[in-house]
């Protein structure tokens, strides 16, 4: 009986985790995928200044907060927003809009596969 109630409190525990990861995370990449829709509508504009303003402000929350997940999480994919970043920073600076707009949809989808990887559904236990 001892057993059967440790397992089930462990279960429970584990299942509390998976939500509150889950929650967190949702709410991570939807910050930032918010921000960087900001830095494309001024990149849209053709507002340089504001979009590369606005980039560096990305960069220094992204970089701070991204260390909380990146224990927990795939890192390829921090990686590979921070590698992103740093093209999309490089491409506001030579005001190439292709490069930039190009950039930011790779953010975005890399930001949606974050959440793909964690999502606690039936899809990713089967």
């Amino acid at each position: 009986m001892k057993s059967t109630a440790f397992v089930l409190i462990w279960t429970i525990i584990f299942i509390i985790i998976g939500i509150f990861v889950n929650f967190n995370v949702d709410n991570f990449t939807e910050k930032y995928t918010d921000n960087i829709t900001v830095i494309e509508n001024y990149i849209e504009d053709d507002n340089w200044e504001e979009a590369n303003n606005k980039l560096n402000e990305f960069c220094d929350t992204w970089y701070k907060e991204k260390n909380i997940y990146y224990k927990l999480l795939d890192h390829t994919f921090f990686d590979d927003i921070s590698l992103y970043t740093n093209i999309l920073d490089k491409s506001i600076e030579l005001k190439d809009k292709s490069k930039c707009l190009e950039q930011i949809e790779t953010i975005k989808i890399t930001l949606e596969n974050i959440i793909e990887s964690v999502k606690f559904d039936i899809n990713h236990i089967l």
